[in-house]
């Protein structure tokens, strides 16, 4: 007899670009700042305010990635492509299905 289908555990979850980006910032300040060494008396920061500034960076970037030509060209295509559906007029489709006397 057949057996009950098998439930494939899911993969990871997809992570969000911006933390991923926000991740990479992190990875490589850290290894600057924590793997460098320093003066005694050098206090280093802590890490969660070194997350902190990571996330701000990723998303200044990610700001500044809108602001590119290209980026301005893609959304001013995208938006011409776009079919606004508040500007079409269909009064015209239901005048014609008017029933006969």
């Amino acid at each position: 007899m057949n057996a009950p289908a098998e439930k494939k555990p899911a993969g990871p979850a997809a992570k969000d670009p911006y933390v991923d980006l926000a991740e990479r910032i992190f990875i490589g300040l850290a290894v600057r700042v924590y793997g460098s060494p320093s003066a005694p008396d050098q206090k280093k920061p802590d890490p969660k305010t070194l997350a902190t500034m990571s996330f701000k960076m990723a998303e200044a970037f990610e700001a500044a990635t809108k602001e590119t030509d290209r980026a301005k060209a893609a959304i001013e295509i995208a938006s011409k492509a776009a079919v606004k559906l508040d500007e079409v007029d269909i009064s015209s489709m239901f005048g014609a299905t008017a029933k006969p006397k």
